[in-house]
This record gives structure tokens, sequence and C-alpha cells, in this order.
């Protein structure tokens, strides 16, 4: 378990876009790690990668790379590779011993993150629901919005491997908090418990 020798949790958060992931991980009173925050920076202040991107894609632009990318997820794929060598060495080294954390993250699976966690928790939401919050969130098209969820993960992959799975069509993100508080404790005192909510 990553908690070995330290009296700490890691939990990871994940879900595709509109699902509310965000929202979730500021409810539990623990340091929050925002891989898409972390992953903006990044790209601001990193030159290597955005040469790499120009290289590979044509382009730095993050609209014009989101356009690219959400219409082929063969792209997709191609720009979340070059993205982790960037990102993961730096959530390494806030995954500091002794701090209940949060890794909020749209890819824990697919980049291995999920394997640093004590448990992981997948937000789903409905399609309408998850293309309201992505058009006011970006302020971007209807259109554009179903091409980023089309490109994304189905839920089946989600509870097909998260240890716990939150349905966030509005309402239930405070209890479903509480919830994993609960749990976060109890894996605290218990190597081992049970793992549902």
């Amino acid at each position: 378990m990553p908690k070995k020798g330290y009296f700490a949790v890691i939990i990871g958060i994940t879900g595709g876009s509109g699902t509310g992931k965000s929202s979730l991980a500021g409810l539990l009173g623990c340091e929050v790690i925002d891989a898409d925050r972390l992953y903006h920076k990044i790209f601001e202040e990193n030159e290597n990668l955005k040469e790499e991107l120009r290289r590979r894609f044509g382009t730095c632009e993050r609209k014009k790379l989101a356009d690219i990318v959400f219409a082929d997820k063969n792209r997709l794929e191609e720009l979340n590779a070059v993205t982790f060598g960037y990102i993961m060495p730096e959530i390494e080294k806030k995954l500091l011993p002794g701090r209940d954390i949060a890794i909020d993250a749209p890819l824990l699976f697919e980049s291995g993150l999920n394997k640093k966690c004590d448990f992981t928790v997948a937000v789903l939401a409905g399609r309408d629901t998850r293309i309201r919050r992505i058009m006011a969130r970006d302020a971007i098209s209807q259109e554009k919005a179903k091409m980023r969820i089309d490109a994304q993960k189905p839920d089946a992959y989600y509870i097909e491997r998260a240890d716990c799975i939150i349905q966030n069509d509005g309402g239930a993100l405070e209890k479903a908090a509480s919830k994993l508080k609960d749990i976060l404790c109890r894996l605290k005192s218990d190597p081992a418990p049970p793992k549902m909510c």
C-alpha cells in the first residue's frame, strides 16, 4: 500500500470532463493535486513541451490542439503520452509523506497514477449534464462539448476500475464527500477496510 510507513492516505479522483471531479476533491478537506491545473502551468512555462507539441501537432496553442485531438482519439492518446512525461515527475514531487492527498486526475488509470493511491473514486454524470457543464465552463459550443465527451473513456471504463463510483447529476456531492471522509478515516486505522461507498 502507498501509505506504508506514514500516517496518511492518498485518494485518486477521476472521471470524464464535466462530471464534477474537482468539486468533489475540494470538499474532502485535504491537500489536492489538480493534474489539469498542473498541466496548464507546465504548458505555459515549459518550452521543451511547447516545442514537442509544435513538432508533433503543428501547434502549441491550446484551442487549436483541442480541435485536433478531440476529433481523433489516436491523436488524443498521442497528446496524453507526451504530457505524461512532463506531468508525472511534478506530481511525484507533491506526494509528500505524512499528508492526506487527493489526486484529481482525469487520466488517473491511463497514467498509472492509481498505483500511487490507497483508494480510487470515479465521478460520473449524465451526458446532457456534462455537455451543459462543459459549455458553461469552457465557453464552447454544444458540438465541441459533445466531441470532448465522445473522445473520452465511457463510464464502463471507470466502473470496472475504481473502488468507488459516485453519480453526480446535481445535489449529491456533499453527501458523497462525507462518506469519502469516513472511508479515509477507516483507511488510516485499517490497512484493508471494505472499499465501498
